[in-house]
């Protein structure tokens, strides 16, 4: 179970410079003293035996968890944990079965990502100071064997970050949903603006002033396009200095630490599974079979959606909203029931790998204060590949913690043929990816042969990239010469 919780952002303040700002090691190291207080065992931190650091973004050192202990004094096993956002959700799947089997006992994650303070050691030309081990320090990272998350074929066309991707997933949803651009733009608008709303309630959310539908999805100076149809207010914050931290341990231990009832939230159930792991296998960009299972899952563990008081969805994207809404059954847009705790990661902050640590603490305050209540916290890495979610309460589970996998029931279902082909092509999906100053610079294209293989094109061409943003191109067809797609 979950007995501490602790959260720290420190947002921009007028005149600020990078020397005013923390590093990631004293925000990861007051995350997880915030979090012992939290518990409200005074010998919490001593009783710790594991610390797990959340793979960052910005501080590159072997071992951070191994830093964060020897600040505070600690002699503890240290992890880390590999890179996804999934995988702070993943770690409390992981965690509670290993405390439930006697191999550990009480385990601290922490994270923290210093990217503000990063952009402004850049603006002001200085190079970060910030704490380094030794090379000869090994990396207790938690053992991977992924693979690469795109093929030569994506890369070459421009599938080369998130910011690219996910808009063909956005705009696949719209033309299956028949909705016109106009449309679509005003439902992103109101989808984020409910978001918005939450993070103004939220104390630890980065952007606390509810910006309008309008300003969220209108370009501008100060929310530029980044890939159609997503400016910067519709993707993740990255650009935050914020740090979280829970402590796991079992009740019997808890209880002899003289942590009260009233602090405890226990791990239901949850569940892990991966789509097909490159986007070219998917048969549908806007379909996650994997999500689907993830919830079967959860249901047949007895979760039911009306029993979910509280929700955190992942954010990334507008799109990964839609499409977990559309797994649990409910309406993404309604104001009176909006899917997230924090305001997700535009507003609430998207701290990197770390952002499910803050909402798995948010969860944990949520369920205190509604102690008869459940929540459910859902997590996914790269590109909409990596999933976990998990179901939350202030109450013991009555069947003891329950987990599933069910990935083999992913890897049977059918995948999409894809391969460069010249010829004939129907636009699938696609995207207008802009410069950092807002131009506009090229079309990416997931297209279709007469014989449903699916192909990836590009274009320069300006006339065609301003018809893209005016006009919808999916269903049309064109020619692909080259991997330049032509009407």
């Amino acid at each position: 179970m979950l007995v501490g919780v602790g959260q720290i952002t420190e947002r921009p303040s007028s005149g600020a410079t990078y020397a005013t700002r923390k590093q990631p090691l004293d925000l990861m190291v007051a995350a997880l003293e915030a979090a012992a207080v939290d518990s409200g065992a005074s010998s919490m931190l001593e009783n710790i035996e594991e610390i797990v650091a959340v793979s960052s973004f910005t501080w590159h050192t072997n071992d951070p968890a191994l830093l964060v202990a020897e600040r505070l004094g600690l002699h503890v096993t240290t992890r880390r944990l590999k890179v996804g956002g999934n995988t702070p959700q993943k770690f409390v799947h992981d965690t509670a079965r290993r405390i439930l089997a006697g191999d550990v006992r009480t385990v601290a994650l922490v994270g923290a990502e210093a990217m503000y303070a990063r952009l402004l050691a850049k603006r002001e030309g200085r190079e970060l100071d910030w704490v380094l081990q030794p090379d000869e320090i090994p990396s207790p990272m938690i053992a991977s064997d992924e693979p690469s998350p795109l093929t030569a074929a994506e890369y070459g066309q421009g599938l080369n970050l998130p910011t690219n991707i996910y808009p063909l997933f956005e705009n696949a949803r719209r033309a299956r949903l028949g909705w016109t651009l106009e449309e679509h733009r005003k439902h992103l608008g109101r989808l984020w603006s409910n978001f918005a709303s939450v993070a103004a309630t939220n104390p630890y959310a980065w952007i606390r002033d509810a910006p309008s539908s309008e300003t969220i999805t209108t370009p501008s100076a100060a929310n530029r396009m980044v890939a159609f149809p997503y400016t910067k207010l519709l993707m993740a914050n990255m650009p935050v200095d914020m740090a979280a931290s829970f402590i796991m341990t079992s009740f019997e231990h808890a209880t002899s630490l003289g942590v009260a009832q009233d602090r405890m939230v226990f791990p239901q159930c949850g569940a892990d599974a991966n789509d097909h792991w490159l986007i070219s296998d998917r048969p549908r960009l806007d379909d996650s079979p994997a999500m689907r299972a993830i919830w079967s899952a959860l249901t047949s563990f007895g979760i039911n959606i009306d029993e979910l008081a509280h929700l955190d969805l992942y954010s990334c994207f507008p799109t990964v909203v839609q499409s977990a809404c559309d797994v649990l059954g409910i309406d993404a847009f309604d104001p009176d029931r909006v899917p997230t705790i924090t305001g997700g990661l535009t507003f609430g902050g998207g701290p990197g790998n770390n952002y499910v640590t803050h909402s798995i603490s948010s969860m944990v305050v949520s369920l205190r204060s509604d102690p008869t209540s459940q929540g459910l916290v859902t997590a996914l890495g790269w590109f909409c590949t990596k999933h976990s979610w998990g179901v939350y309460s202030a109450s013991p589970p009555r069947e003891g913690f329950r987990w599933a996998a069910p990935q083999n029931e992913i890897d049977r279902r059918a995948r999409c043929v894809s391969e460069q082909r010249e010829g004939t092509a129907t636009v699938e999906s696609y995207t207008v990816t802009h410069g950092s100053n807002g131009d506009p610079e090229r079309l990416i294209i997931a297209a279709r042969t007469p014989d449903d293989i699916r192909t990836w094109c590009h274009s320069t061409d300006p006339t065609l990239i301003d018809e893209a943003e005016r006009d919808d191109l999916i269903g049309r067809t064109g020619t692909v010469e080259r991997d330049v797609f032509t009407l």
